[in-house]
């Protein structure tokens, strides 16, 4: 588990704190329980440079109804990385409950349907991949799928990440290239998976939204079904069921009216984002995310995943 790099003394002092803890409370990010001296219970967290647009976001989505973390304090700058304090919002893991995959899906949507400002937030780009980088991608994908499944499980995910490649370059990709002007683009948190999710008996909170930017949201509604168990220790050892995602989606789809064309690239919108974070997810685990009896399973499920019966509600 990783322990703060930057001067314990400076990171209290800088945010005015009693407490400070060294452990992280994820293994994935620097993020550590800590109390202000005026007795708050928070959480200390390194973040991304554009935290004052990040802020601001949050403070209008909080306005607004949709139920987010807000900084206490002003980011700031310690030892060379900003640094973000949040409060310690109580409640429950994921365990994969269909009360909680609800949850989830309506802070999602309600979230997507918010009308607030969104200047200076992250701006989505395409990425400028060419042919030999899928190439090169598979050769490595290939490597860790025969070493982490079975002879012939490996055999048939290599197909399958390989039809994968193939189909997004020459499809997916380009059709939601051309169509990005008609894509509505809206505040996302970009990482939507429920290890960024705090249930209470009132609904989901989302206590990590770091990594969020300007998106369209067919591609961020698409990459909540590829993540979301992602690095949760408490979930299923699994990707979603298509019954689950039907719940979650259907608790979505109260706040949003996807468009048609949103509709008619929901395919292109899963392999984009199997293809974009899926596999980088594949690629990244380590020995130790294959061996973990959860996340283990979900990356194999991952590796072996059909996207078919995966629909948007009616």
């Amino acid at each position: 588990m990783s322990t703060l790099t930057a001067d314990l003394a400076r990171l209290r002092e800088a945010f005015v704190l009693s407490e400070l803890g060294t452990a992280s409370l994820t293994p994935f990010a620097a993020v550590h329980r800590c109390r202000t001296r005026a007795g708050e219970d928070a959480v200390l967290k390194r973040t991304a440079r554009a935290a004052p647009a990040m802020a601001r976001w949050l403070r209008a989505l909080d306005a607004a109804g949709v139920d987010v973390v807000v900084p206490l304090a002003e980011a700031q700058e310690v030892d060379g990385a900003t640094w973000v304090l949040y409060p310690y919002i109580e409640g429950e893991r994921y365990s994969g409950t269909t009360e909680q995959l609800r949850a989830a899906g309506d802070l999602l949507g309600r979230l997507h349907a918010a009308e607030v400002p969104l200047e200076g937030l992250r701006r989505y780009a395409h990425p400028s991949t060419v042919r030999a980088e899928v190439e090169a991608d598979l050769v490595t994908l290939r490597e860790i799928l025969h070493r982490a499944l079975p002879a012939e499980r490996a055999a048939a995910a290599d197909a399958s990440i390989t039809a994968l490649g193939a189909r997004w370059f020459e499809r997916s990709w380009p059709a939601l290239r051309a169509a990005d002007p008609d894509l509505p683009r809206t505040g996302v948190s970009s990482d939507w998976k429920a290890a960024n999710l705090v249930f209470r008996p009132e609904g989901a909170v989302l206590v990590d939204p770091d990594n969020g930017g300007v998106e369209p949201r067919l591609l961020d509604l698409a990459l909540a079904l590829v993540l979301f168990p992602c690095e949760t220790p408490g979930a299923p050892p699994r990707m979603l069921e298509p019954a689950e995602w039907d719940v979650l989606a259907g608790a979505y789809a109260r706040h949003v009216t996807l468009t048609d064309r949103e509709r008619e690239l929901w395919p292109a919108a899963l392999d984009h984002q199997w293809w974009e974070e899926g596999t980088w997810v594949l690629e990244d685990a380590g020995e130790d995310g294959w061996t973990d009896p959860v996340q283990g399973g979900y990356l194999r499920s991952l590796a072996e995943w059909d996207p078919a019966p995966y629909l948007l509600p009616a």
